[in-house]
């Protein structure tokens, strides 16, 4: 029997914005962690956009960019980004999340608990589906999102979109 690791979410303000970076430089591909901005590593113009991602997600899923990230800890160690978006116009009350994790903190069940405390807090929220997008070839991110209820939906842009009904 396995132990489920002890994973916390916290907000990400100036200074864990910094702690995330670090985290994502020494063990995330920049692609994993935001857009191809500005050539390959992490340029300044990636580094621009990281930060002013969480800038402007820290005012919240009510505030201007309809949006909030936490930064993930196992225990006391940073872990990575997990985020909520809020989609209008589908009708009923949703949002897009997405996880990261630095490369030493995969396979240790992190990202599955990430991903419950990320679904309770957009209940908590008034939240009814939340979607998640990724690459056809991800089986890890297809499992971990199947152990949460999603139904996957394999698109032809090898893609493979994940529904789960709070």
């Amino acid at each position: 029997m396995s132990r489920s690791p002890e994973v916390t979410l916290a907000d990400v303000d100036q200074a864990m914005a910094d702690r995330l970076l670090q985290l994502a430089k020494r063990d995330a591909s920049p692609d994993e962690v935001g857009p191809p901005l500005g050539g390959p590593g992490w340029n300044l113009e990636r580094t621009a956009w990281f930060y002013g991602y969480h800038s402007a997600a820290a005012a919240g899923l009510d505030g201007p960019a309809a949006e909030k990230s936490w930064a993930v800890f196992r225990g006391p160690e940073i872990a990575g980004s997990v985020r909520l978006k809020r989609t209008p116009g589908t009708g009923i009350p949703s949002a897009e999340t997405g996880i990261w994790l630095g490369r030493s903190f995969r396979s240790q069940g992190i990202g599955g608990a990430a991903l419950d405390l990320v679904l309770a807090e957009a209940r908590r929220a008034g939240l009814l589906r939340i979607t998640a997008r990724t690459l056809a070839g991800n089986l890890g991110a297809q499992r971990l999102l199947t152990s949460a209820g999603a139904a996957l939906t394999h698109d032809d842009d090898g893609t493979v979109l994940a529904v789960v009904e709070l």
